[in-house]
């Protein structure tokens, strides 16, 4: 699949983008893009807001594609008080917003994770996802807000899985509280959180790694939230190795450099629906 580049769609991907919206967003979906300005410090304590610019930059021409999609940029520190009471703690956030239903997108869905982001844009828009009715009677019999955290890397097709699994409940009940973090550009919050391998869910504050089918992953939720604390046991527990996006541009340079490829651009990847991604 070929990628973008590494700010907003080319030509050719932004047709191909806007044929793929056109088929799915029914109803509007605001977007409300959180970013930080970058200080003149060297600051310890928090990540730098590496990809502020291109997520905003990505968002604006998403709007521009459908007449659904609309976008309202917010300084972080310019607008703190209502980021606090929004939930917005780091910045670039996005906030996908339609029908009552939001989820929380930190950082960039760059590589396997923008497709996966536009299928999310289209399950809120839609209200209808390619979950089964059990699930969907499973998710209307919650009676107080269930709080999932998903940490994914763009590299990783596990991760796009179970960003699209996750999204899908979100947009079925407005009681599914997601937040999706692509980690690999947050380096100190993936030591605090002792990151070492994606996808990683929390589910009510119990960690689980790995890729998740539908049916177990509702099974496990009913656990949670019933009192339950056995896991569900995984016939196979698909997780790709942790690295920060540093790290995994190096990686890609030294593997271009041994078999003579031509290494792709940092964070080039904003790939469309109906190709293949990476591998």
């Amino acid at each position: 699949m070929p990628a973008a580049p590494a700010g907003p769609l080319d030509r050719q991907t932004e047709q191909e983008v806007m044929r793929y919206l056109a088929e799915r967003l029914a109803t509007p979906v605001g977007l409300d893009v959180w970013t930080r300005p970058e200080s003149a410090l060297v600051l310890t304590d928090r990540d730098p807001c590496t990809h502020c610019a291109q997520t905003l930059a990505t968002m604006r021409q998403l709007v521009r594609l459908h007449q659904a999609l609309s976008v309202t940029a917010y300084d972080l520190e310019r607008h703190a008080s209502r980021a606090a009471a929004a939930g917005v703690e780091m910045a670039p956030t996005t906030i996908v917003r339609s029908r009552g239903h939001a989820v929380h997108v930190v950082g960039l869905c760059a590589g396997v994770l923008f497709p996966a982001l536009l299928d999310l844009i289209g399950f809120l828009s839609q209200g209808a996802t390619p979950l089964t009715d059990a699930s969907r009677e499973a998710l209307g019999a919650l009676q107080a807000p269930l709080r999932l955290e998903l940490q994914v890397a763009p590299y990783d097709g596990y991760s796009a899985h179970l960003m699209r699994l996750t999204g899908a409940l979100a947009a079925e009940s407005r009681l599914v509280r997601l937040r999706i973090t692509e980690v690999g550009e947050f380096p100190l919050l993936a030591a605090r959180r002792g990151v070492t391998e994606v996808p990683l869910l929390t589910i009510e504050g119990r960690r689980f790694a790995g890729a998740w089918e539908e049916p177990a992953l509702i099974e496990q939720i009913g656990r949670i939230v019933a009192g339950n604390e056995a896991p569900v046991i995984r016939d196979h527990v698909y997780t790709m190795p942790f690295f920060t996006e540093e790290e995994a541009q190096r990686l890609a340079a030294e593997q271009a450099t041994a078999t003579g490829a031509t290494p792709a651009a940092p964070h080039s990847g904003l790939y469309v629906p109906g190709r293949d991604g990476p591998r």
